[in-house]
């Protein structure tokens, strides 16, 4: 993340900003409650549905003005609240109130919407999750973490630190989630990123994401490296990459590492899975988990994902909720435990309002 895109996403804030005030102009002096209540309920409608097009559709149009989209997004939602506060001020003191303060009200809560959203982005949390299991004879303590999205939301100093946290904590192994890098990465990043995670002071295993291997990389101009010198560099740096492969790391532990979703019929069924005993604590990872009958089938004691962001945009989260059941936190399916990560970061926009930056430390207990 340079200090060219921070400059460019608030500049572009501040333009559709100045813009929206100009236009409010031609309403906000009408002395009708109605007036104000419907720009309200607009605005909000049209800034959640141009923050979902920016997350959710995977189209070049979106991909190649998304900081402006986004940009519109935050300006419409922050100046949203200052037609309510104008709505309620209508129906007690029965007038409207005046410009200048509307346009005070507006600029502090779109600053304090922008700023707060920027900097959220900007701090990354450990997150402790405990499991339990008579499956398990010995205590591991875990490191998860997903959708770093390397080199779009983050600077690198944040990433950085997080990491030297991770490798104070020693884990006994540490799980790579998918969209550790994304179609914004460049080829001196993604080596990068890859060489500060094989200096853990842990074993690493790695899944694929559904932008890792930048397959939509003509969306933005080209992709900057091919699959195989990315295997290569995440190999490189003594990361296992798991492909619908199971890996026993103790008599009592299996890691099972699945394809993405993304790739189709490249990922196995489960019926196709390699065979895991059932004595041991089978732990999957699947960036995507959205896929409900496969957690099912697969009955692993406890799976770990990412891939929604928490829905990142306050409250996408909500929306995503209306046509998946698994966006965010722990869920039991089946006899499966679920946890869906929020992602150590976010993609490509440089705000998060939904959830925090979370690696997951996770512990697992006899």
């Amino acid at each position: 993340m340079t200090a060219f895109r921070y400059f460019l996403w608030f500049a572009l804030t501040l333009v559709f900003y100045v813009l929206l005030q100009l236009a409010d102009r031609l309403y906000r002096r009408k002395n009708a409650s109605w007036v104000h209540i419907t720009a309200f309920v607009l605005k909000i409608l049209l800034a959640v549905g141009l923050a979902f097009c920016c997350m959710a559709l995977s189209i070049p149009m979106i991909w190649k003005t998304g900081y402006l989209t986004m940009a519109i997004s935050i300006a419409l939602f922050a100046d949203a609240w200052t037609d309510l506060f104008a709505f309620i001020f209508r129906l007690i003191r029965k007038r409207t109130p005046a410009t200048k303060c509307m346009i005070v009200i507006s600029l502090c809560l779109t600053a304090a919407y922008l700023i707060y959203g920027t900097v959220n982005m900007q701090i990354i949390r450990p997150k402790e999750h405990t499991y339990t299991s008579d499956k398990l004879t010995h205590e591991y303590t875990i490191v998860f973490l997903s959708d770093l999205h390397y080199g779009s939301a983050q600077s690198e100093e944040t990433v950085d630190d997080a990491l030297a946290e991770i490798a104070e904590l020693k884990p006994d192994f540490v799980l790579l989630g998918g969209d550790i890098t994304d179609e914004n990465t460049t080829a001196e990043e993604m080596k990068s990123i890859y060489r500060k995670l094989g200096a853990l002071p842990s074993p690493v295993f790695f899944i694929y994401g559904n932008h890792d291997r930048q397959e939509k990389g003509d969306y933005v101009g080209g992709a900057k490296y091919s699959p195989e010198v990315l295997a290569a560099a995440i190999e490189t740096n003594g990361i296992r990459i798991l492909q619908d492969e199971a890996v026993e790391f103790a008599d009592d532990l299996t890691i099972l590492g699945r394809e993405d979703v993304s790739e189709g019929d490249r990922r196995c069924s489960v019926s196709k899975l390699p065979s895991v005993s059932r004595d041991s604590f089978l732990l999957t990872v699947d960036h995507n988990p959205f896929l409900e009958q496969d957690i099912l089938e697969t009955g692993a004691d406890l799976q770990l994902s990412g891939h929604s962001h928490a829905g990142q945009f306050f409250p996408l989260k909500y929306i995503y909720l209306m046509g998946e059941k698994y966006v965010y936190g722990d869920y039991q399916v089946g006899s499966t435990h679920l946890y869906v990560s929020p992602g150590i970061a976010g993609w490509y926009y440089p705000f998060r309002t939904s959830a925090h930056c979370n690696y997951e430390v996770i512990h697992l207990v006899p």
